[in-house]
């Protein structure tokens, strides 16, 4: 992992809702108090693997990263994507030993912070400690709504609902609620929704015909929102093409 210095937290869009940025932006004897590490993770590199000693929290600045409930290989199941302003999943409050593989599905820029010098903060500031909660609650929420979705759904379904879920979590970060950029591949997406990636395809190019969302390159734009969730939901027959 390259360090890539502290920077300006201040000067960051994410500071409204990045845990680092919001106590960063307090003052910068709190950003040098918290020793914010940033680092640019290139596409296809690991951040850490299963089994390696983590000595910090880590927030995504912009990029993706996809975590891997295994050591390595594409046969290992992803358990999970995070996006901008998203948590990586902390499995201790501590330093501790890794159960998943971390990696970027693109250049990803991250922040972390020293667990040893996030429990000084908190026994300073307990505040602190309550965002931090809030942060992982917030985390475990959207991957239950995921799992939970996968459950008993067909495939046109599962890829509406990932679609969906992606949505409210960038609309929640106040980026754009109809578009947003998909980082991950459609193999990516099909290792987590448990498909084919023809399936994956297939059902894009069936969404994309029925006017529901439009697809360019990386970037997805939901068109009829309330019409996608109707497939999500069975409501509308889901039978491909």
């Amino acid at each position: 992992m390259r360090d890539d210095g502290h920077g300006d937290c201040e000067l960051c869009g994410l500071r409204r809702i990045c845990f680092p940025g919001r106590i960063a932006a307090e003052g910068r004897s709190s950003q040098r108090q918290l020793r914010i590490r940033r680092a640019r993770i290139t596409r296809g590199t690991a951040l850490y693997r299963m089994g390696d000693r983590v000595e910090s929290f880590h927030m995504v600045r912009s990029g993706c990263i996809k975590e891997i409930g295994g050591s390595s290989g594409a046969a290992d199941s992803i358990v999970n994507f995070c996006v901008p302003g998203e948590l990586l999943t902390v499995q201790a409050a501590r330093s501790a030993r890794s159960q998943t593989t971390t990696i970027a599905v693109e250049t990803s820029f991250i922040c972390g912070v020293p667990w040893r010098i996030f429990h000084q903060v908190c026994a300073a500031t307990p505040e602190v400690a309550g965002e931090f909660i809030d942060l992982v609650a917030k985390a475990g929420a959207s991957t239950r709504e995921l799992l939970s979705m996968i459950r008993a759904k067909g495939a046109l379904e599962r890829v509406a609902g990932f679609l969906l879920n992606l949505r409210g979590r960038m609309q929640f970060r106040a980026f754009s609620e109809r578009q947003f950029r998909l980082g991950m591949s459609r193999d990516d997406i099909a290792n987590y929704l448990g498909l084919r990636s023809e399936t994956v395809s297939r059902c894009f190019s069936e969404l994309a015909r029925r006017e529901l969302v439009e697809v360019r390159a990386k970037r997805v734009q939901i068109m009829n929102p309330q019409e996608l969730r109707r497939v999500y939901s069975g409501e509308t027959a889901a039978v491909l093409e």
